[in-house]
């Protein structure tokens, strides 16, 4: 009600209001604020040029209106001013709706990259997993097949007569002399680090190697699977040749 009185009470009479608002009920500006400025509004006559500047254009006054008739028009200005508003408001929630689309889909594809790298994570791990339980199944089958074969020789030793003289002795096979050993390490994380050494160099070397790798590790030791041995701190004085580690071996790091 406000609106409407500061737009129209710069006018004689109500019927020259109600024209010029059905002139203007589609400017851009007609849901603007009105500026409060020493009493000048649209229509008054702050708003024309003097004569004698401008040349003024004859304005067709409408004929006079009843009170009814005035009413009704005033009401039907009301309705399409409303009308305009709900237009407004509706284009807006629209705009809402539709920036709140756009945000949700940028953030579902987020949401998909890091998924999907997620999965590469785990593949490569299970894959790391599968074949560490391949390398450990095939050193399982070397050590079984090697305790049937000693088991089997000694039973034929058994069956022998007392009285037929025992073979002479294999010769001792020729052990390689090695200057390089090729350890492969298995973090607790299922990582695995492989670096190559002497064979002179001692297990503490490699201790003090995995630290500067992964400072992360303050307390660990080293074991093998096959065959399961735990080393003590009291080997890491002697060199992986000693420690028939040469020239390639895994050892699995174990937190303490």
């Amino acid at each position: 009600k406000q609106w409407y009185q500061r737009r129209v009470r710069g006018y004689e009479s109500l019927e020259r209001a109600m024209a010029w608002l059905e002139c203007h009920e589609n400017d851009a500006d007609i849901d603007d604020p009105v500026p409060e400025s020493g009493g000048n509004v649209l229509g008054s006559a702050a708003d024309h040029t003097a004569p004698s500047q401008v040349e003024q254009t004859p304005v067709e006054v409408p004929p006079t209106l009843t009170e009814e008739e005035r009413a009704a028009k005033q009401a039907a200005v009301q309705v399409r001013i409303a009308e305009r508003r709900r237009e407004n408001e509706e284009k807006e929630r629209q705009d809402k709706i539709m920036k709140e689309k756009i945000r949700r889909k940028e953030g579902q594809s987020l949401a998909e990259i890091r998924e999907k790298r997620q999965q590469d994570e785990m593949k490569k791990l299970a894959e790391e997993r599968r074949r560490q339980k391949v390398e450990d199944e095939r050193a399982r089958k070397a050590v079984l097949e090697k305790i049937k074969r000693d088991r089997e020789s000694r039973t034929a030793e058994s069956k022998k007569p007392e009285e037929t003289p025992a073979p002479a002795p294999a010769p001792a096979p020729v052990k390689k002399d090695y200057d390089e050993c090729r350890l492969q390490l298995r973090l607790p994380s299922g990582e695995a680090l492989v670096s190559s050494f002497k064979a002179e160099d001692t297990l503490g070397d490699v201790a003090a190697f995995l630290r500067e790798k992964h400072s992360s590790l303050e307390s660990f030791g080293f074991m093998t699977s096959f065959p399961r041995k735990n080393y003590q701190p009291s080997e890491y004085t002697l060199s992986l040749k000693s420690l028939g580690l040469c020239p390639s071996s895994v050892l699995i790091v174990s937190k303490q």
